[in-house]
C-alpha cells in the first residue's frame, strides 16, 4: 500500500485552500490546526506539515558540523535529550569528509532546555563547528486572518 493519498483542491479567490475530507480524515487534521507552509521555488512546489500542538515553538536551526560518520546522530541524539520535536529535516555534505549541514524545523515547546540551552549544548560537541538558529512566528498568518 502506498503512503501517499492523491486528491484534488482548488483555490479560492482569497487564497485559500480546501483540504479534501479524505485526507483530513486520514491525517486527523482540524479546524484550527496550525500548519507549517513549505515553499520550494526550483520544484514550484508547496507542503502543508501540521503542527500538532497550538503553542508549537516553532525554530529554524542550521548546524554546520565536521563530514565525520556519528555527528548527525550526536546532534540528533542531543535534540532528543533536550525535548525537541523534529518537524523537517534536511542534511547535505558541502566537503566530502570535511563539512556537512543539517538544517532542521524543530518544535521546541516541550524542551526542557529552551532554544538557547539547546544550542550552547550544540556548539559545546566537538563535531559541530556553528549553530545558527531562527525563531519562525505565527504573527504575519494572524495579521493575514484578521484582514480576511
Amino acid at each position: 500500500m502506498s503512503s501517499q493519498l492523491y486528491e484534488f483542491a482548488v483555490m479560492d479567490s482569497k487564497g485559500r485552500i480546501f483540504i479534501p475530507a479524505r485526507v483530513r480524515s486520514v491525517l486527523n487534521i482540524r479546524e484550527g490546526m496550525k500548519f507549517m507552509v513549505i515553499a520550494d521555488l526550483e520544484k514550484h512546489e508547496v507542503r502543508l506539515v501540521p503542527l500538532a500542538d497550538e503553542k508549537s515553538e516553532v525554530v529554524k536551526l542550521t548546524v554546520l558540523m565536521s563530514d565525520v560518520v556519528g555527528a548527525l546522530s550526536r546532534v540528533v541524539n542531543t535534540l532528543a535529550a533536550a525535548g525537541v520535536d523534529l518537524l523537517i529535516t534536511q542534511s547535505r555534505t558541502i566537503k566530502r569528509g570535511e563539512l556537512a549541514e543539517w538544517v532542521a524545523i524543530a518544535d521546541f515547546s516541550k524542551s526542557s532546555v529552551g532554544v538557547e540551552g539547546v544550542v550552547e549544548k550544540l556548539s559545546s560537541l566537538d563535531v559541530v563547528r556553528k549553530v545558527e538558529w531562527e525563531r519562525l512566528e505565527f504573527a504575519a498568518y494572524r495579521a493575514q486572518t484578521r484582514g480576511s
